[in-house]
């Protein structure tokens, strides 16, 4: 993992939109996690400013005067987690304090006054000594000096700037008396440098430093004073020790980088060349498309590489002339190494200017023109970021609270490996298990496809329909484990698509896909309104390889038209042409109909323990089999599910892979089907079982409407009903995995 990036800039006011870009755009180049800016000059009228994806956790403590104003800014993924925050009452310092892996941090903005005030240092001492725990970083323009002979220099007309005046005497008393220590200096102890130039007084100063407590002293790596550039003042930057151990980085196709001007023509080339090369007899279509990957991934990296490195040539060759000119001119001041100085300057923050004002002219542009339509845009207005993508510290099974990213990812791959394997007995081996299956399924009376509705599922996969698919998917869609996006499969159809063809088609052939392939990568949603350091509040959203999603959506697409005949009416969850508001409307029907013939009733409405994770497969393959899905089509989805494998997403942590033998995957486009089927046996024997008794309206029995796992019982006779519907949900949770959670089951009588 990389090291933890600290800036501290005295920003000179962040009103205007161009500085607040120019700001994020600095803090984004230089990977910094956490920022320290003083003299924001925002209100608090418009505190809703300095917002940006990227740095989500502001604390921010507005301007009084106009000329104060601090905040810290935390990269969203970050890994410290905030668990306080405190702002004095002059707004000149906010102080946040955190946890990372167990151990407490501290990082606090000051801006200090330009007058001598020992009011402010001796209240400034008392309010960071009362809040900060745990190591202390403490950045700030102070408007002092700690050794004014080597931090401050001297001018032709004013040969008294090395004595110390009454502000330098008061901020080091601050910093002698609270124990922080000056890292810049300690890591530099004779070199002259400056993060302040005084055109009145033609001087230069270092006012801007990053200070520590002793204790964090072990973990600093390095300090650097940078360059002034769009504001007055240099920044400080200090980078610390990681936070956690290292994690594997996970690649991921930058969705711009195929736009750039010669990069499809370079990947084109190199997909020919190593097609041409490689599509031999001896090697098979599945090593051939998997080694492919490395191949492209491998190119695509160089590329992005190379781009990164000529867009940055400009800047960098600025950067370098800028920080030559002012070193020059802090060791001889004059009027020609000003003048040398501010030109290299300026050339330099008309370079920033000119892509900055390029950026706001598009973003205006494109708000202009989606501004009154219902579109992505909205979307993200109305369901905004997480503030953090960190994960809080989770309590085990044993009620131990867990901190540690590596802690935590081993309980939740423990939490969710039982799950997706939780009854590893239950297996098509299992000839007992098979048999009372079939007998299940075939007391069911379910409705199965003829030979001619058969065939069509069995036809070879065309081109028609890969491309069908492909313009179906939502393009920003998070890929899989090997970071191809959809834009990539659209840039290059003529290439890949044979080659997709060729696999498709062999895998409904019986064959079997890289293992590689069926790795999937989980991400958790913690679940609204939850214990959040609970396993069980999170949903897991499995992302899964492109190539391998394309051909689920391909199968879903072909089973779709049949699903109405598949599925009885009463189910209405990804049904097409069925609609959630008609088992709403009915429900409310119901409810009023039994409140008005005062007919004793029951309204269950059942919650399912991770319905789409616990299906078990020898039952639902059973169940494929026995609606008489061809064996073609079978061999498909079987190769998607033939020893796939997970491993569960967390910041700080490297993933560990283990074995999947149960579930449809959340975010398999095929995956929704095969629950509504998997679900249906049981619907099916609640319908036909006379024992369960629905509500009758125009003699006409209504016992169990259902959106996907969200079943809504409407029972007559409860006292008899209810025996008879615990022993149909037992056998069926016997034969399929299926679990009720009684606690978040709820029921609703009328008397």
């Amino acid at each position: 993992m990389a090291p933890v990036n600290i800036l501290s800039l005295n920003v000179k006011g962040l009103n205007s939109p161009r500085k607040r870009h120019l700001l994020f755009r600095e803090l984004k180049r230089k990977s910094v996690d956490i920022a320290l800016l003083q003299e924001i000059r925002i209100p608090k009228t418009a505190a809703f400013r300095l917002s940006d994806p990227a740095y989500s956790r502001v604390f921010l403590l507005c301007a009084t005067p106009k000329r104060n104003g601090v905040v810290v800014l935390i990269q969203t993924s970050c890994l410290i987690t905030i668990t306080d925050s405190h702002t004095d009452d002059i707004g000149r310092c906010v102080l946040v304090s955190g946890t990372v892996s167990g151990q407490k941090y501290t990082f606090a903005s000051v801006y200090g006054p330009n007058t001598p005030d020992a009011d402010f240092w001796s209240s400034t001492h008392s309010f960071i000594s009362s809040h900060a725990t745990g190591h202390v970083v403490l950045g700030g323009d102070f408007n002092a000096t700690l050794c004014p002979p080597i931090d401050r220099s001297t001018s032709h007309n004013d040969q008294t700037s090395h004595i110390p005046s009454l502000q330098d005497k008061q901020f080091y008393n601050f910093v002698h008396h609270a124990g922080y220590i000056d890292v810049w200096r300690v890591q530099h102890p004779s070199v002259k440098d400056y993060t302040y130039f005084s055109p009145v007084h033609y001087t230069y100063s270092r006012i801007d430093c990053i200070l520590t407590s002793a204790s964090c002293l072990p973990l600093v790596i390095s300090s650097s004073i940078g360059s002034i550039t769009w504001s007055d003042h240099a920044d400080v930057s200090l980078q610390l020790r990681p936070f956690a151990p290292a994690a594997g980085r996970r690649w991921r196709l930058d969705p711009f980088l195929l736009d750039k001007p010669g990069v499809r023509d370079s990947v084109r080339e190199t997909l020919q060349d190593y097609f041409r090369l490689n599509d031999i007899d001896d090697i098979s279509m599945q090593v051939l498309w998997a080694a492919h990957k490395l191949v492209i991934r491998g190119a695509l990296l160089g590329l992005a590489s190379h781009l990164k490195k000529q867009k940055l040539a400009d800047i960098q060759d600025l950067q370098r002339q800028l920080r030559e000119r002012e070193m020059t001119h802090k060791t001889s001041p004059s009027p020609e190494t000003y003048a040398a100085l501010s030109q290299v300057r300026q050339d330099l923050n008309r370079l920033f200017l000119d892509d900055v004002g390029r950026s706001l002219l598009w973003s205006k542009r494109r708000y202009y023109e989606r501004s009154n339509k219902m579109d992505t845009p909205l979307a993200r207005l109305l369901n905004p970021r997480p503030h953090s993508q960190n994960m809080p510290p989770i309590r085990d099974s044993m009620g131990s609270q867990l901190s540690t990213p590596n802690t935590i990812r081993d309980t939740f791959t423990q939490y969710f490996a039982s799950i997706y394997n939780h009854t590893p007995t239950h297996s098509a081996s299992d000839s007992s298990l098979m048999d009372d299956i079939k007998d299940y399924l075939s007391r069911a009376s379910l409705p199965s496809l003829s030979d001619e509705q058969a065939a069509t599922l069995a036809s070879p996969i065309t081109e028609t329909e890969l491309g069908n698919a492909l313009s179906l998917m939502k393009p920003h869609k998070a890929p899989g484990p090997d970071g191809f996006t959809y834009q990539y499969y659209k840039a290059f159809p003529k290439i890949l698509f044979p080659y997709l063809l060729r696999m498709f088609n062999d895998l409904m052939e019986g064959g079997t896909p890289p293992r590689e392939s069926l790795l999937a990568s989980i991400v958790l949603i913690p679940k609204p309104d939850k214990d959040h350091h609970l396993t069980e509040n999170y949903r897991p959203i499995s992302l899964i390889n492109t190539d391998l999603k394309l051909l689920a959506k391909i199968l879903s697409l072909r089973l779709e038209p049949f699903l109405t005949l598949l599925i009885h009416p009463d189910q209405v969850g990804f049904i097409p042409t069925r609609q959630a508001y008609e088992n709403t409307r009915r429900a409310v029907d119901l409810v009023w109909t039994a409140m008005e013939t005062q007919q004793p009733s029951l309204f269950l409405s059942l919650d399912a323990e991770k319905a789409f994770d616990r299906a078990e497969w020898p039952f639902l393959f059973s169940l494929l089999q026995h609606i008489r899905l061809p064996e073609s089509f079978l061999a498909a989805i079987n190769a998607l599910y033939t020893s796939p494998s997970a491993q569960i997403l967390l910041p700080g942590a490297e993933p560990i892979p283990f074995m999947i033998s149960n579930g449809t995957r959340q975010g398999c486009p095929l995956s929704p089907a095969l629950f509504a089927l998997y679900l249906e046996p049981l619907l099916q024997h609640i319908r036909m079982n006379p024992g369960i008794q629905g509500l009758t309206v125009r003699s006409e029995s209504f016992k169990v409407p259902a959106y996907a796992d969200d079943i809504l019982l409407s029972l007559s006779h409860p006292l008899e009903s209810l025996p008879q519907l615990f022993k149909t949900l037992d056998e069926y949770a016997r034969l399929s995995g299926y679990k009720i959670n009684i606690n978040k089951s709820e029921a609703f009588t009328v008397h």
